[in-house]
């Protein structure tokens, strides 16, 4: 396999506080290559938005990057200025947030916020800004968009609007793209459009991608391989395919027993018991075992490493689909 576009190795943030220290993001890796999807999966709270908010450098404050490294293209990000990370931002990386209206500028028109980015980032004149502005919303399916371009973030859809973040977001040609939760807000047929778009730019353009999402209809749609998170670390990886086929950490199970099953006889859906942790309060051992359906004293004691099981599925549990594994049980007897 190629070497990866974005390397991701052992990545920790920690906020700091008059009650102490938290860690929101503790020990992640994942790895993502040119003209991949990656879907990153995970109720709120188990550090998918911070994660990617630590690849741009936006970790707000006070929180900081205080350990492991995010390389893209064997660059680490982690040791860049500001100022470098400003012209990286938008350029090499861009990201498509969950709400538009929330990223764009309602007292400005379309073009206006277009054009300051191409401007910004690919030095050309305003003319050539028009342009390229008008041809990336032609390319994302927008019609009329010269008119667009004069039209204000209040006039349009939601669809329409995500439809611009993405225009903007690839109007630099990135060679990663982040999208937070981008069809959350949107309707049925509008999600399926805009899920088919990315698809189609991404095979276009050759770029990386990272899904953050927790929907798993979406997975399914659009991903090549998912990283599934909890408590601020991965708990499992694999490919969709094994994923979806083969699930083996407990928490991943979990999430796809609480998808509705659109064949078949009516179920009730299944649910996971608890809630996600505070990082203020995460548990000993491994962080899921208060909601684990078959954790094991081993489990509150100890905490599970990343192994992988089978080639390029990795899991963070001690147990097999048989059950615990007889080293584990022994040092669990004895301890």
């Amino acid at each position: 396999m190629s070497e990866p576009l974005l390397e991701i190795e052992d990545l920790r943030v920690r906020f700091r506080s008059d009650e102490g220290v938290v860690s929101p993001v503790n020990g992640v890796s994942f790895q993502v290559h040119e003209g991949e999807t990656v879907a990153v999966v995970g109720e709120s709270g188990s550090g998918k938005s911070m994660t990617s908010l630590s690849i741009l450098g936006l970790v707000p404050a006070p929180g900081e990057v205080y350990d492991g490294s995010i390389r893209l293209q064997g660059e680490d990000l982690t040791k860049m200025k500001r100022s470098q990370m400003r012209k990286l931002r938008g350029n090499e990386i861009s990201m498509i947030f969950q709400e538009p209206m929330t990223s764009l500028n309602p007292v400005f028109t379309i073009g206006n916020q277009m054009i300051e980015v191409i401007r910004l980032h690919q030095k050309l004149d305003k003319t050539e800004s028009i342009q390229q502005a008008v041809t990336m919303l032609d390319l994302v399916g927008i019609p009329e968009p010269e008119r667009v371009l004069k039209q204000f973030p209040h006039q349009l859809s939601g669809g329409m609007r995500q439809r611009v973040m993405i225009a903007m977001a690839l109007s630099c040609n990135p060679k990663l793209l982040i999208a937070d939760e981008p069809t959350t807000a949107l309707d049925v047929t509008i999600q399926a459009q805009i899920l088919n778009l990315m698809k189609e730019l991404k095979d276009e353009l050759n770029t990386g991608v990272i899904l953050i999402t927790h929907d798993l209809g979406v997975v399914a749609e659009v991903a090549d391989r998912v990283v599934v998170m909890y408590g601020g670390e991965v708990v499992e990886e694999a490919t969709v395919d094994e994923i979806f086929n083969h699930p083996v950490h407990p928490y991943t199970k979990g999430l796809l027993a609480s998808v509705p099953k659109m064949t078949g006889p009516v179920e009730e859906l299944g649910a996971i018991k608890g809630s996600v942790p505070t990082p203020s309060e995460m548990p000993t051992g491994c962080k899921f075992h208060p909601r684990c359906p078959i954790a094991t004293d081993l489990c509150k004691q100890v905490h599970p490493q990343l192994e992988e099981t089978t080639p390029q599925h990795f899991k963070r549990c001690f147990h097999t689909e048989g059950g615990v594994k007889h080293d584990e049980h022994e040092r669990s007897t004895i301890s």
